[in-house]
């Protein structure tokens, strides 16, 4: 049985075992660091690696890429984000680029689940029934998607100091999920909360994002 298992080990890709285990995020290269502010930016591209947070219905059918960003601030002084300026910025070569704003948990959600409401012609409304009723009024399945991806979402606009602070933002990529090699997360409004002094932008390059 010992020179059966050492056999399979040998026949096995060097990677094999290696891409099993758990990466730490803070060790990607996809990042940018200056200040003493750490941000990496980790695009999910696979359907797999959508199961483990999202469950079954995921943004990733939507033709939607989560990215998960990671900020580490070793400063002294707490940072405030501004998260309403952040972009995804998409540079294909030869091509017209473009500057995508982040969605929603309830954006996501009428994208994945409400389609039919993407023609403004066809009138949809959600039959009432008493205690049946779901809180958006868009159906049960809509309301657990959108409580479950705000529960991941990057809500927060403070970065604690000496501390790292973790979520997902959400682009609509209509399923060129190819697109995001030429693409970077553009973070521009950042100040320290102590002084209100300014940081230099974030461009977090995704070109070199490993396959997953």
């Amino acid at each position: 049985m010992l020179y059966r298992l050492l056999a399979l080990i040998m026949l096995c890709p060097p990677g094999a075992f290696a891409q099993s285990a758990q990466v730490d995020p803070l060790t990607l290269r996809t990042r940018d660091l200056h200040q003493n502010l750490l941000i990496v930016a980790d695009p999910y591209l696979s359907a797999d690696r959508y199961k483990g947070p999202f469950g079954k219905k995921s943004p990733y059918e939507a033709g939607i890429v989560a990215i998960a960003v990671y900020f580490r601030n070793d400063n002294d002084s707490p940072i405030r984000l501004n998260l309403e300026t952040i972009r995804l910025v998409i540079s294909p070569p030869g091509e017209e680029g473009q500057r995508l704003a982040a969605l929603s948990p309830e954006e996501v959600a009428d994208r994945a689940l409400l389609k039919a409401n993407a023609n403004p012609s066809i009138p949809r409304r959600p039959l009432s029934f008493p205690g049946y009723g779901s809180k958006s009024g868009k159906g049960k399945a809509w309301d657990e998607m959108a409580a479950s991806l705000g529960s991941v979402v990057l809500a927060t606009d403070v970065l604690p100091p000496h501390a790292t602070t973790h979520g997902f933002l959400f682009f609509d990529m209509n399923h060129q999920f190819d697109a995001i090699r030429h693409s970077r997360v553009y973070i521009p409004d950042l100040s320290f909360m102590t002084d209100h002094r300014a940081l230099f932008f974030f461009e977090i390059d995704l070109s070199i994002v490993p396959a997953n």
